[in-house]
């Protein structure tokens, strides 16, 4: 066969596989990237007041309270005092057991900050005497590092430490106490607003003293060097080009990993957000990948880009066509529909490769993994490959 001949046959088998380059438009991320540098405002108490009473959920609360003529009671409010460590008591029916690999993280030399310790939550009985509802690893931590002399020679029980109390004798409040300051009722910080933090430390306050942060705002920089960005969840940056909200996955993957994937994106599908699959797709593909000891070419990236653009367009419908095939696959081999498995993204984006002609080496273990996921994509689809 004429290498002409040869060349077209090769280049119709391959088709679905070559990327059709789309043209680049800047991303606005660029510059309103709220991880690029603090607001640097301040807002008053007042500030905050005056935007709650503004709200139909704040005024609706208070009608309400003014309408049952109710007012609530000034002395329920909790008072402060210095007790010492010694005197004070836990209920094991109201707090968890001591963690004590807890309590030796908290207290790594390093790490620890005296600045830090929160003030212990307590009830004070009628007997006078102070019962910890929350703290009790602060507390623990605090009084075996004063008995261990490494701040000099203190005597940890009769040490004065700050409690915050409410006066009572009613144990069913110490309870619901221990819920709310755990988390019950109580607004978490989210996944972006931890990982802001993480980053503002380190790029407005100029502090590298915590290696985790340093590590996170790594990872963030190597994104954005790839106009790659982390936002919010619902926040209104997610209508922009390369942002993800899947923080969770993100702080997961290596340097590396992080790297590809935002490479990838910013390459093949700058004009779309992140969606969600593209990082389960990459640390599968690296780890994989290195453990085989197999490259992952440039070749292979490029195809697989033109795979998703040629069959689905983008990974948001790729994602949707593999989790029908992963749920048509899971009811045929177990006779009933199962929990999504992320794995089968990077699988099923490789059995396809392979279905289309793909030439480049892949990993057995990730073939083998769903070994006939592809008989279960959408026969129109796999009929492209014929």
């Amino acid at each position: 066969m004429p290498a002409t001949a040869a060349s077209m046959v090769a280049q119709a088998m391959t088709q679905e596989l070559i990327y059709q380059t789309v043209p680049r438009k800047p991303n606005p991320m660029v510059n309103i990237n709220p991880l690029k540098r603090g607001s640097g405002k301040t807002v008053t108490l007042a500030d905050r007041v005056i935007e709650l009473e503004k709200t139909a959920a704040w005024k609706k609360n208070i009608k309400q309270w003014q309408e049952e003529q109710t007012l609530f009671d000034m002395n329920r409010l909790p008072k402060v005092a210095r007790v010492p460590l010694g005197d004070l008591l836990i209920d094991e029916d109201v707090q968890r057991p001591l963690d004590e690999k807890h309590c030796a993280k908290i207290a790594k030399p390093g790490p620890f900050d005296p600045a830090l310790l929160q003030t212990l939550q307590c009830i004070k009985r009628s007997d006078g005497k102070f019962v910890s509802t929350d703290g009790q690893h602060t507390g623990a931590v605090l009084s075996a590092l004063l008995n261990a002399g490494v701040a000099g020679n203190i005597n940890w029980k009769t040490f004065l430490f700050n409690v915050q109390y409410i006066e009572t004798d009613d144990l069913a409040f110490a309870r619901r106490a221990f819920s709310v300051l755990n988390g019950k009722g109580k607004k978490r910080q989210s996944a972006y607003q931890l990982l802001r933090n993480d980053v503002y430390i380190i790029r407005i306050d100029g502090n590298t003293s915590d290696e985790e942060e340093v590590i996170i705002e790594k990872k963030v920089s190597i994104a954005e060097s790839n106009e790659c960005f982390p936002v919010e969840e619902d926040s209104p940056l997610c209508k922009y080009p390369s942002t993800f909200t899947n923080i969770a996955t993100f702080k997961t993957m290596t340097n590396e990993e992080i790297d590809l994937s935002t490479k990838w994106h910013n390459k093949y599908f700058h004009r779309d957000p992140i969606h969600v699959s593209l990082f389960f797709i990459f640390k599968d593909l690296c780890r994989d990948f290195n453990s085989a000891k197999l490259p992952i070419t440039e070749k292979l990236l490029e195809e697989l880009a033109g795979l998703i653009q040629n069959l689905f367009v983008d990974l948001s419908q790729y994602s949707s066509s593999a989790k029908e095939a992963y749920n048509r696959w899971h009811k045929n081999r177990y006779g009933y529909l199962g929990s999504w498995n992320d794995d089968a993204y990077a699988c099923g984006l490789l059995h396809l490769y392979k279905k289309f002609k793909g030439q480049e080496k892949l990993p057995l273990t990730l073939l083998d993994r769903f070994d006939d996921l592809i008989n279960f994509f959408d026969e129109d689809l796999l009929n492209l490959a014929a």
